[in-house]
């Protein structure tokens, strides 16, 4: 869904080289995250994804695991990054992988850039979230 995914074992490497390439010098992190208020000034959010959905090619992000939602949601640009064995076929299995643990009380399903054709049916892209999203998949474990 116009999203942008890099296979890889060096998660580090494809971060770095996704920020160089976007010039981007503020960047928020789901594990180390900015207050709230100050989110709006940040380039790019990263964050970690719980699941992927093969079928769909959509995120599942887990609030109980990511400190701030927002990260993934208001910068222009969105970084997530999914290991590769926690990548299921449908909505079906990532809902039964959820069901493991107990489900917390928020969950983002991100299946690319937020789009929206409300007004007079133009496509929009990026008006209720990122314009870009980058998947890195981690092939390492």
């Amino acid at each position: 869904m116009a999203g942008h995914c890099i296979v890889t074992t060096d998660v580090t490497d494809a971060l770095n080289q996704i920020i160089a390439d976007l010039k981007a010098e503020r960047i928020a992190s789901s594990d180390n995250p900015p207050n709230a208020r100050d989110i709006f000034s940040f380039e790019v959010g990263i964050s970690s994804a719980q699941a992927a959905i093969a079928e769909t090619g959509t995120l599942v992000l887990d609030s109980a695991c990511e400190r701030h939602r927002l990260v993934s949601l208001v910068p222009p640009v969105h970084i997530a990054v999914v290991n590769a064995s926690a990548i299921v076929e449908t909505l079906g299995d990532a809902l039964a992988l959820l069901q493991q643990k107990e489900i917390s009380p928020a969950i983002t399903f991100i299946t690319g850039p937020s789009r929206t054709a409300d007004i007079e049916l133009t496509l929009a892209i990026g008006v209720h979230g990122p314009q870009e999203l980058y998947v890195i998949v981690d092939g390492s474990k």
